[in-house]
């Protein structure tokens, strides 16, 4: 599915799991079919176990595709993506699946 949407540095099976865990779950809020619909994307089932650096990666990477509509907040040393829905590029990516 991800197969159009690699570019980073990482392990490409990692960042295609974790970017494909995030859409499939914005797909399902889309379609109001979600199990986990107020649950923040680190919690979700499948990346809780994963390096928030990585999923923060991935996060900003569906971002900046547009792929998603969301952004990056920022507090002193940190920085939090946050994403509210799929954009129709992301629903189309999905869906040609």
């Amino acid at each position: 599915m991800l197969k159009k949407i690699k570019i980073l540095k990482t392990d490409d099976s990692i960042d295609d799991k974790i970017r494909k865990i995030i859409l499939i779950e914005y797909y399902a809020r889309f379609k109001k079919n979600s199990k986990t619909p107020e649950m923040h994307m680190y919690n979700f089932p499948g990346l809780k176990e994963m390096d928030n650096e990585i999923i923060f990666k991935n996060a900003k990477y569906l971002i900046d595709a547009n792929l998603v509509r969301g952004g990056i907040d920022e507090e002193k040393d940190h920085s939090f993506p946050w994403i509210t829905r799929l954009t129709p590029t992301g629903i189309k990516l999905i869906e040609e699946e």
